[in-house]
């Protein structure tokens, strides 16, 4: 099930908004219909300290899940900001210039002075705490964004910071900021952990799962049960999952089967023509998502070492084992797609799973398989 969004136009497109109210620190409220750019999503850093758990893609040891998330507000319930630090600073330069002799190519490092100006302002850093309509609750710093806000009789802008800056002279009781944002309507209704049951897929014992959010391109923690047939993904934060199941050196993945040879070769020449630390690029599939006007690329990547009349290039130096290895990884590349003009632009990359292979080791072999996309959550 795709999602789809609706826009319309005021000042800028937008999508549909959600009722919500706003909490400042100097105690006022303020009612009404919060919105984003129509195709802006929140976006938060959430530092590697959480409780959900996950596997390194190169050892397979367990590692906590930390990632830059991105979201809507179609399925939030709240979010706050809490100070993490304030001050009061002002401005300042160096007053003079590192001292460095040409002949000896000696230079003096120690610290200059520095010169203060100005009155003093404050500054204030802020965390946020996110929390989903299915419970689920991650807390980070929120990326700045810009928000609008229609309370019935005006709109305006609302900055989304994570960092207050005042003017001079200000106190730091006189820079007011936004405490909260409650929403108040239903939303969409989402789950911190999602079941999915492929339809006509047999698992196999020994079968990895590995999962990517279909917006923000973010591997996910999941595992499969082969007796069932069940699929658990954790932390989706309501978007939609696609899937690649790994069996040796055989991945299967859901994606759709049709063929659309020019957009393929569109696709394939554009993969090419990258500027990429993967040198050995395999276009697997393409799929048009025509509501966005973008595309969607299945990546198969490996970093090839070989000899040139410039020496030895690609590979990477492997300490631990002492020898030139080959990184290889499964991606998904997200372009936008100027159709008049049939030119992509690649705007985001996201990898299924990735691993350190010895030169001698066989590319992976990539199936697609359409019961595996776009299934629906149990």
């Amino acid at each position: 099930m795709i999602l789809v969004l609706c826009s319309f136009v005021f000042w800028v497109n937008k999508c549909a908004g959600r009722q919500a109210v706003l909490y400042y620190s100097d105690g006022s409220v303020r009612i009404g219909e919060l919105t984003l750019a129509s195709g802006s999503q929140l976006k938060c850093n959430i530092p590697e300290n959480g409780d959900i758990y996950t596997s390194d893609m190169i050892t397979g040891e367990p590692v906590r899940y930390g990632k830059v998330r991105r979201f809507g507000l179609e399925s939030l319930a709240k979010i706050e900001f809490f100070v993490q630090k304030e001050e009061l600073v002002r401005k300042w330069r160096f007053d003079s210039q590192t001292a460095y002799d040409r002949i000896t190519a000696q230079a003096d490092y120690s610290p200059a002075e520095k010169h203060y100006s100005g009155d003093y302002y404050p500054i204030r850093y802020l965390a946020a705490v996110v929390a989903f309509n299915g419970g689920e609750v991650i807390a980070g710093h929120l990326y700045s964004a810009v928000a609008y806000f229609d309370d019935g009789s005006k709109v305006d802008k609302i900055p989304l910071l994570s960092k207050n800056r005042g003017h001079e002279g200000q106190a730091l009781d006189d820079l007011v900021y936004l405490k909260c944002i409650k929403f108040i309507d239903a939303g969409k209704s989402v789950q911190p952990v999602e079941r999915y049951k492929p339809e006509a897929m047999v698992f196999q014992p020994g079968d990895k799962c590995y999962a990517l959010s279909f917006d923000s391109l973010v591997s996910l923690p999941v595992r499969v049960d082969v007796e069932d047939g069940i699929i658990t993904v954790e932390s989706s934060l309501g978007e939609n999952v696609m899937f690649a199941i790994s069996r040796d050196d055989h991945y299967i993945v859901g994606w759709p089967t049709c063929h659309d040879d020019e957009l393929f070769a569109l696709a394939d020449e554009s993969v090419a023509l990258l500027r990429d630390f993967y040198n050995e690029r395999q276009l697997v599939g393409v799929w048009h998502d025509k509501q966005r006007k973008q595309i969607l690329t299945l990546v198969n990547l490996r970093r090839r070492f070989a000899d040139t009349n410039f020496g030895e290039i690609g590979g990477e130096w492997d300490k631990y084992r002492g020898a030139i290895v080959e990184p290889w990884r499964l991606s998904v590349w997200r372009w936008l797609y100027d159709e008049e003009n049939r030119k992509l632009t690649l705007i985001g990359r996201g990898s299924f799973h990735r691993e350190i292979k010895d030169p001698s080791d066989p590319v992976p072999t990539i199936e697609k398989q359409e019961n595996l996309w776009f299934i629906a959550g149990k």
